[in-house]
């Protein structure tokens, strides 16, 4: 055992060695990154280039105001004051400059990995500076250019303004007599919310009437020969292209929201399963040879959420070991009976060269969740296929098993569709378009469903299974948009969700993935991300 103690030291001298190495190379820790460092450091030429670029487009500028062309358009450009421009893109070059030397030169000489996110945030406001500054000094060249475009071609302008315009108020006067007035009509209680959609439309149309009183206007004065305002003319007709953009959007936009109005949906958790996989590592060698040679095997299982809990356990470094002894090797789990679960062959893949010992340890492990659900749309159903879901939304939904998870009842728009869990088709009682309020033989109410949406009185009992008025009234009063609704029974227990009594007596949900495996008794999130727990990389030290 004298040369693996040897060899067990001279690895552990090498290691320091490295490490050592590694120290002096990157001076005691890790730095801004070179990429962010070297774009923080281009910044002055940046401000020297964009001083210069400045200064051409200035001069640009100034050959332009000694052309002809000029003539026409230099009241405003003294009304507006164009060659303020260049200064404010020097003041703002300035400030670029300052904001460098006092806020971002600063951290870079600091050199510290956590403020990467800081620098970053100060290179970002510095280039935003630079921007806006390139944008001042090209203002000047550019207003002259559509100025002079709306003099040279003030008739096609005006025409294109006078389409513009009526094309936006054809567009409002389309959808005000159509859709929005229908939703009106069909969905009274609802005036203030659609008409709040419509509103934005209506003010483009009234708009593009005031921009083309001022294209009008001025386009008569220049057919006039007398002092149109060219500022204004292009300004306007500038506005009404931008505004009939926005109208374009704007229709698809509200025909759409109408629409939502006439369908509904609801989407319930039928059921849930997790799944646990873990890579078992083996690494063996020749405890009896000189010469280190590691070969190494893996082995992945799915497991069940006991043993992979067990398995990632923080306090595990190997699971399971071969030693070499003067009568065979000898196999031992260092995890009880958990390593007969895993049902792994210790011998399988097994190299030659002697090897006759080994360690064992959890490489990686992985977490999988699934839902299935329930789809309804306008009284029609399916089911999904199993939903691949993350940890944390699993997590969040495992109470509600049997419940619905989202609702858009008919008469609501997407944006207030229901997203708060509660039993399914509750969010539809009370609503006519689904059914309405009848009386039992003692005179208590309970919702009576239309035709095709009687599947929701079926859905969680092998019996027809109604919502009283007491029950629908206490939801829709304190529980509606604000947080998930169990209910309770005549005894006070929980009624709805996974925990609830309706669920565990319910011959459907007893077929289901999640009774099969127990979910209904254990209930527990205990298992899940487990994993977190694995070191990586497997025992700390192994082999010769």
């Amino acid at each position: 055992m004298v040369h693996k103690k040897r060899h067990l030291l001279m690895n552990f001298i090498a290691g320091l060695t490295i490490a050592g190495l590694i120290a002096v190379l990157t001076g005691c820790g890790a730095g801004l990154p070179k990429d962010l460092k070297n774009e923080a450091k281009s910044l002055p030429n940046a401000i020297k280039t964009g001083q210069s670029q400045v200064d051409k487009h200035k001069d640009k500028y100034l050959s332009l105001t000694k052309s002809s062309e000029f003539k026409a358009v230099k009241a405003f450009a003294l009304k507006e004051n164009w060659i303020q421009k260049f200064q404010l893109a020097h003041t703002e070059l300035t400030r670029a400059k300052t904001l460098y030397d006092k806020d971002l030169k600063p951290l870079i000489s600091k050199n510290k990995p956590e403020l990467a996110q800081e620098v970053k945030q100060q290179i970002n406001r510095i280039k935003k500076i630079l921007q806006d500054a390139e944008g001042l000094a090209r203002y000047p060249s550019s207003r002259f250019s559509k100025i002079r475009e709306t003099i040279d071609n003030a008739k096609g302008l005006h025409s294109r303004s006078k389409n513009d315009a009526e094309q936006i108020s054809r567009i409002a006067n389309e959808i005000k007599t159509g859709p929005i007035a229908k939703a009106d009509t069909d969905f009274p209680d609802l005036s203030e919310k659609i008409n709040a959609r419509f509103a934005p439309l209506s003010k483009l149309e009234r708009q593009s009437h005031d921009y083309l009183s001022i294209v009008t206007a001025e386009y008569n004065r220049h057919s006039a020969s007398s002092n149109a305002d060219y500022a204004a003319f292009t300004d306007s007709t500038a506005a009404l292209s931008s505004d009939l953009s926005q109208a374009k959007t704007l229709e698809t936009k509200i025909t759409g929201e109408m629409a939502q109005l006439y369908s509904g949906y609801t989407k319930i958790l039928m059921d849930m399963k997790e799944e646990y996989f873990v890579t078992i590592k083996r690494e063996s060698w020749n405890e009896n040879s000189d010469y280190y040679d590691p070969k190494f095997a893996t082995f992945q299982r799915q497991v069940s959420p006991e043993l992979y809990e067990g398995l990632t356990a923080d306090n595990l470094d190997t699971i399971a070991a071969i030693t070499a002894g003067f009568t065979g090797s000898r196999f031992s789990s260092k995890v009880g009976n958990m390593w007969k679960e895993l049902s792994i062959n210790p011998a399988e893949q097994w190299p030659g060269r002697g090897h006759n010992a080994a360690a064992f340890w959890v490489e990686d492990s992985k977490e999988a969740y699934f839902h299935k659900y329930t789809l309804e749309e306008n009284g029609e159903t399916k089911e999904t296929d199993w939903e691949k879901v993350d940890a944390s939304f699993y997590d969040a939904k495992f109470e509600y098993l049997g419940m619905a998870i989202l609702a858009k009842p008919y008469g609501v728009f997407e944006q207030d569709r229901l997203t708060q869990a509660a039993p399914p088709g509750m969010a539809y009682v009370g609503n006519s378009k689904y059914g309405e309020w009848k009386k039992d033989n003692t005179g208590n109410q309970f919702w009576s469903w239309y035709g095709k949406y009687a599947l929701f009185s079926m859905l969680l009992s092998p019996r027809p299974s109604y919502y009283g008025y007491n029950s629908w009234n206490g939801w829709n009063n304190n529980y509606r948009n604000n947080r998930p609704y169990f209910g309770k029974t005549q005894k006070g227990f929980q009624k709805y969700g996974t925990s609830g009594t309706l669920l565990k007596q319910s011959p459907g949900f007893q077929s289901t993935n999640f009774a099969k495996s127990g979910g209904f008794k254990s209930q527990t999130a205990s298992v899940r991300g487990a994993g977190a727990n694995l070191r990586g990389g497997g025992p700390k030290s192994k082999g010769k």
